[in-house]
């Protein structure tokens, strides 16, 4: 890890004194002192100690550890904030809710969703709140897993389901609707969602395309919080693989009532596409000013209207972009992944530029990836991923510390 102590101010005037250069030293070191304490090692499961070293993770020195910790392991959980103040996520074993009062430090009992012996039972997913106080719940109920592609067609096999379901609740959990399934068809992981000033629930979600197979995002879109939904236009870049295509997406609301979308591809940059219509109707899409590997970003809104986006970018800090790899039944046509460091960017005016991307994590080997960012109270910024084999990463900062981490704007694409 030498090169995060190289980023250290070890440079100071020369002293004219014997004691100020003692002061100046005293500094250096507990500078020193800060950073390394920072430097924390985690062990990964492993085999033998000898062929799998421990793993070294960096925190940016800015950021500190929240009281949150998520019960169980589940990388894509989310936490949502009651009417009463407390925490909610869903229990990682799926059908029950978690709650807590501390902040999460500390969980409650699950909360059975319902009972076993129903025809649907719920699995894990993210969960949703609006400002009217409804619960959305959203789960995937897949069969055939194991059997979904086929690597002689280079497709999806007919075999294999991951139909989405929505409940939702009005009294912060303590009941719920019936399950409903709003569009059959094979659906991917949810990274994204956002409500828009009218009141319209907008997800991205992916769905597997064939003939060659890859994945697409179409966006579901509800007036009614959650009883019913439309579906958008499909946003279909095209690729070759189960794991290729238009992915993952990142979602938020602009000031001048547009929705932006953040895709996930393999194509060294998240792809960008705009609705005018409340996610109805998606008509403008190209590449954004990002570079990106291929893995998911999250992108935020924070209560001052400031847009915050953590993600994994194509290239390690001040190193060349990695080899694609090789073709593969994921990417036929190969893909960067760089999932060993996470960086964070903000913008003030509404995505037309970045501020420059600021490393806040990084590790030896393994992924920090499929990070979310969650404002725990206006001004308090909370970031985490617990992505894989890699123990979770959990971070806060205050916003007024985002213009530390950089003031300049990355230039528009060409």
């Amino acid at each position: 890890m030498e090169n995060e102590l190289k980023t250290v101010p070890t440079f100071m005037p020369r002293a004219p004194h014997r004691a100020a250069r003692q002061s100046q030293l005293s500094a250096i070191a507990g500078w020193r002192k800060q950073v390394a304490a920072l430097i924390v090692t985690v062990v990964l499961p492993c085999a033998g100690a000898a062929e799998n070293p421990p793993v070294e993770r960096w925190i940016h020195p800015t950021l500190t550890h929240p009281t949150l910790q998520l019960p169980g392991v589940f990388d894509q959980q989310t936490v949502v904030t009651l009417g009463d103040g407390r925490l909610m996520t869903i229990d990682p074993k799926g059908n029950a809710t978690l709650t807590s009062t501390d902040g999460g430090r500390t969980w409650s009992e699950p909360r059975v969703i319902r009972a076993e012996s129903s025809p649907v039972v719920p699995k894990r997913g993210p969960l949703i709140r609006t400002r009217a106080g409804t619960l959305i719940f959203l789960f995937q109920d897949m069969a055939g897993l194991d059997l979904r592609w086929d690597e002689v067609q280079g497709d999806w096999r007919s075999g294999f389901r991951s139909d989405l379901w929505v409940m939702s609740s009005r009294d912060d959990g303590k009941t719920w609707s019936e399950p409903k399934r709003p569009f059959n068809g094979i659906y991917g992981t949810i990274t994204g969602s956002v409500q828009t000033r009218q009141g319209q629930i907008v997800i991205p979600i992916q769905i597997a395309l064939k003939e060659p197979g890859r994945w697409g995002t179409y966006a579901f879109v509800s007036a009614d919080e959650g009883q019913t939904w439309s579906r958008s236009n499909l946003i279909d870049l095209g690729g070759k693989g189960h794991h290729d295509g238009a992915i993952e997406s990142a979602i938020t609301d602009l000031s001048d009532g547009r929705l932006l979308m953040l895709i996930r591809t393999s194509l060294d940059r998240f792809w960008e596409a705009y609705s005018d219509d409340q996610g109805l109707n998606w008509r403008e899409l190209r590449r954004s000013q990002l570079d990106a590997t291929s893995a998911p970003g999250n992108l935020r809104r924070l209560a001052s209207g400031r847009l915050v986006l953590v993600w994994n970018r194509m290239s390690k800090e001040g190193q060349p972009a990695p080899t694609k790899s090789a073709p593969s039944a994921s990417y036929a046509y190969g893909a960067r992944s760089q999932r060993g460091e996470l960086s964070l960017s903000y913008s003030d005016d509404d995505a037309k530029t970045w501020a420059p991307p600021v490393v806040i994590a990084r590790q030896s080997k393994g992924s920090i990836s499929y990070p979310f960012v969650f404002e725990s109270a206006p001004g308090e910024i909370w970031v985490w991923t617990r992505y894989g084999s890699s123990p979770p990463v959990y971070m806060k900062l205050k916003e007024a510390d985002l213009e530390r981490l950089g003031r300049r704007r990355l230039p528009a694409t060409p």
